[in-house]
């Protein structure tokens, strides 16, 4: 277990985390306390399958380090606010809040000595305000902080009831969506999910503010500059290319399905089966295309075959063949469940129509970019840098029109209030973009997000729809497989539990056959080489560090296959980490920054190839919380890496456009994010120059796989 003394800082977020933990604790019937890495746990709560190390009644001193970490971001959180000059002390919301954070404080210290004396059998005595961390704070507070609001008493009052903390911990987790991170749309998840009290994370400030900024006067551009307006019908033209495609795949099944429709029409089940067929076939009419008529268009009549196939799925009568499947003899039940599989699996599988119209959007967007700029064109020394240069010009001219994702929130608040954060439901649909060659075999890769419907922080259900592609591959014969890769951070309290959900899934003993998991962390510090990490300059302190990790995978964010033995593991993470540092960085003694992020994506990359080997999968997907940033950055990574060692990259540069920019693009109409695009590329030019100039990598190679696998790579987009 990661002990405390490991871990040097804490995110403010988490030190929050620790005090609403500790103050939960009921004196009246004490819990067991754990903790899961920096994080406080009591065995109320649920943990997942996280590693605790439960506290025993022996010693505290790791609960002290704990607490003194948390009480030292508490006052580094302070002296930020202190020396900022964007905080409205005269605002009453701002003072209440502080306060709040204090008495937060000073009621953690007061029952975590109540707990050890419990835990002790003696009489309660103060320790923890005896602590240096927790005394320079209040000296600080007291003394420095209090100042800024204007003569007015700031207790450190322990009367802080039950109802208070939940109110506290609601404004801090809303303050991390300030106003900048909306704009930059890298948490509107939280406008569709509410807290563990049913509360919403925004507050109306916010929702004012990006009205506000929604409806202001912007640059003057004409209508036939702004790329956003062709989208909608972007989308449509493929979403009739995608009904047609699932009507091709289903037609044997819905001619049967009609043939014996008159006898079922009463079941629930099987009207809105007939509904959901029936929309796909009002897709599919170019009369229903958005251009041709002004009644309900094709987008939303896709939308209601994916509402109708939920509502199907939802019937008492799918929930009972589910609980108890039918007979082979039973041709009728039989029947309704393969139609709605295949409808569910056909939906996952879709091609779309429009890549090639897509490729052309971007370019377009990119060469009026450059005309913005007003620059004379310029030219890259290599495609790497050709596409850095692109990519400035696409969010040069999408920085014309930056209220594209404020006004999705606007329409997501607007039509999902009280729902959910429900991404196949709220038009990020999945799709099948290309194909990787291995033993003869073709292997789908979905650009796919987490397939969840999430109401609250902490309740995750796994969408009917995934469920049904999983149920439609088992009856493949051979049976198929889907090998999920999870970018999510499992270890942060937006992601936790969708994360541990998607984990869990493939040990339902329905699907373990079907669906195997694995998380790689692409958010933690180590990941970033942010905070203690920032100056593991020396090649075997960073190499060391990465293999403690690896070793201990749950607890540092990773999560692997059970196909993979740890004996296998480790003797494979050994290999594999020598063979990057002596050829993609020559053994070099020490690493600079970006080279270990390059490192790390790098492993990342040799990792996945071995999942594919080991796990013999039919399809993949790249999945973090859309698909959009880290898992559209994760999936173009990959294909280069693939092309890298197969072909010649320049060859499909256009392609790997289209993964990287058309999700986000078409999503949430922005670029995909700059941070994970940058990343990306950077490991794509490490792999492409190392590769080109010593092509003896691809040979000890088969140090790591087997031959016949190597041989039999192939790629090719669809």
């Amino acid at each position: 277990m990661v002990r405390a003394k490991e871990i040097k800082t804490l995110s403010i977020q988490e030190a929050m985390d620790n005090l609403a933990t500790i103050v939960s604790i009921d004196m009246a019937n004490p819990p067991q306390l754990g903790i899961v890495r920096h994080h406080f746990v009591t065995d109320a709560q649920q943990i997942g399958p996280h590693e605790v190390f439960w506290l025993s009644a022996e010693g505290n001193d790791t609960i002290f380090e704990i607490l003194d970490m948390t009480f030292r971001t508490i006052h580094q959180h302070l002296v930020t606010l202190l020396e900022s000059n964007e905080v409205n002390w005269d605002d009453p919301l701002v003072r209440k809040g502080i306060q709040s954070m204090m008495e937060l404080v000073a009621e953690s210290a007061h029952k975590m000595d109540q707990y050890i004396a419990f835990r002790q059998g003696k009489a309660l005595t103060t320790q923890i305000e005896e602590r240096i961390p927790f005394q320079d704070l209040r000296f600080f507070y007291e003394h420095r902080f209090s100042k800024q609001f204007k003569g007015e008493s700031e207790s450190w009052s322990a009367d802080f009831g039950e109802n208070e903390n939940a109110i506290l911990l609601e404004e801090t987790k809303t303050g991390l969506m300030d106003f900048e991170s909306v704009r930059r749309d890298l948490e509107y998840e939280l406008f569709s999910i509410r807290n563990e009290n049913g509360e919403p994370y925004f507050n109306d400030d916010l929702l004012r503010n990006i009205k506000l900024a929604c409806f202001e006067n912007g640059p003057e551009v004409s209508f036939e500059e702004d790329p956003l307006l062709r989208v909608r019908a972007v989308q449509e033209r493929d979403l009739q290319a995608s009904s047609q495609q699932i009507l091709s795949d289903c037609q044997d099944l819905i001619e049967d399905f009609y043939k014996i429709f008159r006898q079922i029409a009463d079941l629930p089940m099987a009207k809105l089966i007939s509904q959901a067929v029936f929309a796909l076939y009002l897709v599919v009419n170019p009369r229903n295309l958005i251009q041709n008529t002004e009644n309900k268009s094709s987008y939303l009549y896709f939308h209601d075959f994916q509402l109708y196939l939920r509502q199907a799925m939802n019937t008492g009568e799918y929930q009972k063949f589910v609980a108890y499947p039918p007979a082979s003899t039973e041709r009728v039940p039989r029947l309704l469940m393969q139609i709605i599989h295949a409808l569910c699996f056909s939906f996952f599988y879709r091609l779309g129509g429009v890549k090639q119209e897509t490729i052309g959007l971007i370019h377009r967007c990119m060469r009026f970019g450059e005309e913005k700029n007003k620059k004379a064109a310029i030219k890259g020394s290599s495609i790497w840098s050709q596409m850095i240069i692109d990519d400035e010009k696409f969010r040069s001219l999408l920085g014309q029109f930056p209220n594209g994702p404020l006004f999705k929130i606007l329409d997501q608040i607007r039509e999902e209030e009280g729902s959910a954060f429900d991404p196949l439901m709220q038009n990020n649909l999945p799709q099948r973009v290309f194909e990787i060659g291995a033993r003869g075999r073709w292997i789908q890769v979905l650009r796919m997000p987490c397939p969840v419907v999430q109401p609250q922080i902490n309740k995750v259900t796994v969408a009917e729809e995934f469920l049904g592609f999983l149920r439609h591959m088992a009856q493949h014969n051979p049976p198929q497989k889907h090998l999920l890769i999870n970018l999510q951070d499992r270890n942060s309290w937006q992601e936790f539990a969708r994360s541990l959900r998607m984990e869990s899934l493939q040990k339902n003993a329905e699907f373990n056959g079907q669906l195997v998991v694995a998380t790689l962390p692409k958010s933690t510090d180590f990941y970033y080489q942010y905070n203690q990490f920032m100056n593991l300059g020396p090649a075997k302190e960073f190499i060391a560090e990465f293999k403690k990790q690896i070793s201990h995978p749950e607890e540092w964010g990773f999560f692997f296959p059970q196909e993979f033995s740890s004996k296998e593991q480790q003797k494979f993470v050994d290999s594999l980490v020598s063979f990057i540092h002596e050829e993609f960085f020559n053994s070099t003694k020490n690493l600079s920054r970006q080279n270990r992020e390059d490192f790390i994506e790098i492993f990342y990359q040799f990792l996945i190839l071995k999942w594919i080997e080991i796990v013999h999968p039919d399809s993949i997907s790249f999945t973090c919380k859309d698909g959009i940033d880290t898992g559209a950055a994760a999936m173009g990574l990959f294909f280069s890496f693939i092309q890298t060692l197969t072909f010649e990259i320049s060859k499909e540069v256009e392609f790997l456009r289209y993964l990287l920019y058309s999700g986000a693009f078409f999503v949430r109409e922005r670029a995909i994010d700059p941070e994970r695009f940058n990343r990306a590329l950077s490991a794509m030019e490490k792999i492409d120059r190392c590769l080109a100039e010593n092509r003896s990598i691809s040979e000890r190679m088969a140090d790591l796989y087997h031959a016949k696998f190597l041989k039999s790579l192939a790629i090719r987009h669809i």
